[in-house]
């Protein structure tokens, strides 16, 4: 049980202030910025719940940062016209 506190309070106020920090950079440029996607609640769980595992080591997180955004960024510059934007965040999702 202590360690499922740990987890939901870490993720919980890591993702509190990276959402307040969003919340003004999404401000400040006039909705063009945005600071989270979505496999940001996923590295905040897996760096609070599994710390000694490998997927939780530093290179591995930041390598896997990169290809995620490589991948999910894409799906963002499609024309709505050939897939609607439901479809493209699941298909970035997944």
């Amino acid at each position: 049980l202590g360690s499922s506190r740990w987890t939901f309070s870490g993720a919980f106020v890591g993702l509190l202030v990276l959402s307040f920090l969003n919340y003004f950079i999404r401000n400040a440029s006039d909705g063009s910025y945005s600071l989270i996607m979505g496999p940001i609640g996923a590295l905040m769980t897996l760096q609070y719940a599994l710390t000694p595992a490998p997927a939780s080591q530093p290179r591995n997180v930041i390598l896997g940062q990169i290809v995620s955004g490589l991948v999910v960024l894409p799906f963002a510059y499609i024309p709505s016209e050939f897939l609607p934007i439901w479809l493209r965040q699941a298909l970035a999702t997944a």
